[in-house]
């Protein structure tokens, strides 16, 4: 009984003591399955991959009549998407 007693309060002990937690985001989407672990690369990345979208909108819709897309949308999804 007295090993019962001294495992449940070791138990209890390790359930209550503070547990150090690392910080970890899991996306699941069309893109797979992706881990953020907090260092930032993956906001270093969307940003790069947010500016390089608005430079192409810009791009397409600014040139609009040399690539031949007229009426594609390209300046209202600039303006919406990139301000």
């Amino acid at each position: 009984m007295r090993k019962i007693l001294i495992a449940a309060a070791a138990l209890g002990a390790l359930m209550i003591q503070d547990v150090p937690s690392f910080a970890q985001g899991i996306r699941i989407g069309p893109g797979g399955v992706d881990i953020d672990d907090g260092r930032g690369y993956r906001d270093e990345r969307d940003e790069r991959r947010y500016r390089r979208m608005c430079r192409e909108l810009r791009d397409a819709c600014e040139n609009k009549d040399l690539y031949g897309e007229e009426g594609q949308g390209n300046c209202r999804r600039y303006r919406r998407t990139c301000g």
